[in-house]
């Protein structure tokens, strides 16, 4: 499979052109594990067309840097254009892994378009929804339809409330849940 990413976004809300302003990618090498967490600079983000319900759900008010410090520069902030780049390598040769991780690459592939960047991960990403299904299913029992109950059907402790909603703790998540359905193998 090569390398793998496990990724996450919060973003502008849940319609067609949302826009991603924070972005978690673990990524995994083998043994070697790195990791990229950041935001996008909030003159990128067309927040005049984002879902009020969407930003208050991910705690854009609260979290993304330039909002809370009211500050114009910050370390981890960056314009879209960048962001975009970034993603692009941090991604590329890799499988995507996530919790439904075709919002985010679709989200994702979207940013990296309208700046003529074209994305560099493999075609398929995987969800460890499905895998976490089919596995409970083999093991003869009904999954359940929430996602963090199905997470515990597998033993996998999901993001606390606090932690729900950000791009590293749900990123983390998909990462211990991948492991835990696959025995951690990444081949």
């Amino acid at each position: 499979m090569g390398p793998l990413v496990f990724l996450d976004t919060e973003t502008t809300g849940l319609h067609r052109d949302r826009r991603p302003w924070e972005i978690a990618i673990i990524r995994r090498d083998g043994d070697a594990h790195s990791r990229l967490l950041l935001c996008v600079d909030i003159d990128d983000l067309d927040l005049a067309h984002a879902d009020p319900a969407g930003l208050t759900i991910s705690g854009f008010h609260k979290r993304h840097p330039q909002v809370r410090h009211r500050s114009r520069h910050y370390p981890r902030v960056y314009p879209a254009r960048e962001a975009a780049a970034l993603v692009r390598q941090w991604t590329a040769g890799a499988t995507v892994v996530g919790v439904v991780p075709t919002f985010d690459t679709e989200c994702l592939a979207a940013m990296l378009a309208r700046h003529g960047v074209e994305p560099g991960w493999r075609p398929g990403p995987v969800d460890v929804i499905a895998l976490a299904r089919a596995t409970v299913e083999r093991l003869g029992r009904q999954p359940d339809p929430d996602y963090v109950t199905l997470s515990l059907q597998c033993g996998v402790k999901p993001p606390t409330h606090t932690q729900q909603h950000t791009a590293l703790a749900d990123a983390r998540w998909a990462m211990r849940w991948y492991d835990a359905l696959t025995g951690g193998i990444d081949g």
